[in-house]
């Protein structure tokens, strides 16, 4: 077998020998885990360690400052809400069974918009979609809420009207279009807000507030 190696061998150019010799290991030198380089788990982690020391390195008064005015400012402005509530008292008290289900509207926009905020952010992060791309992203996004919120709304249609003993056929109607028409409107206004705020570097921090406030 070791003569059949050697005639094989000779019978292969020399260049074909030299390059096989001279191309590097797949894993390069230094790697603490496997004793090679150019490891890309160590290149990850050694990224990894130097992200989370910069972050627990980050004083906490840093990342409150950062964070505080967002939610100071949002809350005077979610104030309108009561003020909105109130003009349509009447109406709420001719349908009381609309207020069990309040919380689950305003949860459905919540998980939306978030949704589209984290998938945004992270775009925005990695360059695949910038600001100059609003037009497309819009278009695309509005596609994305109009089918979900079809889709979800037609799913709370049987969950308001079977499972809820005082909710007739209009409030189920109500409902599931209104959770429909929020869920639509919730991944429009986070492509707004996260494409306005990354030109100020605030997409991160600022956008689940603001678009929490606005819907």
């Amino acid at each position: 077998v070791g003569g059949r190696q050697r005639v094989f061998m000779s019978l292969l150019p020399k260049e074909s020998l030299r390059s096989d010799a001279q191309e590097p290991a797949p894993h390069a030198s230094h790697c603490p885990r496997c004793g090679a380089g150019r490891c890309f788990a160590a290149a990850r982690s050694s990224r990894g360690t130097s992200s989370r020391a910069e972050y627990l390195d980050t004083s906490l008064y840093v990342d409150v400052r950062a964070r505080l005015p967002w939610l100071v400012g949002l809350m005077l402005v979610q104030s309108l809400s009561g003020v909105i509530v109130e003009i349509f008292s009447s109406l709420i008290s001719d349908h009381i069974v609309l207020t069990a289900f309040l919380t689950m509207l305003v949860g459905g926009g919540g998980n939306a918009s978030g949704q589209t905020i984290a998938d945004l952010v992270q775009r925005l992060r990695t360059g695949e979609v910038s600001p100059a791309d609003f037009g497309s992203v819009l278009a695309r996004e509005a596609s994305i809420g109009a089918i979900l919120g079809l889709t979800v709304g037609a799913c709370a249609f049987p969950r308001v009207s079977l499972l809820s003993k005082h909710a007739g056929l209009v409030d189920a109607v109500a409902i599931s279009t209104a959770y429909a028409i929020i869920v639509f409107l919730a991944n429009v206004v986070a492509v707004c807000v996260v494409l306005f705020l990354d030109r100020y570097g605030q997409a991160a921090v600022g956008s689940p507030p603001v678009v929490q406030a606005v819907k």
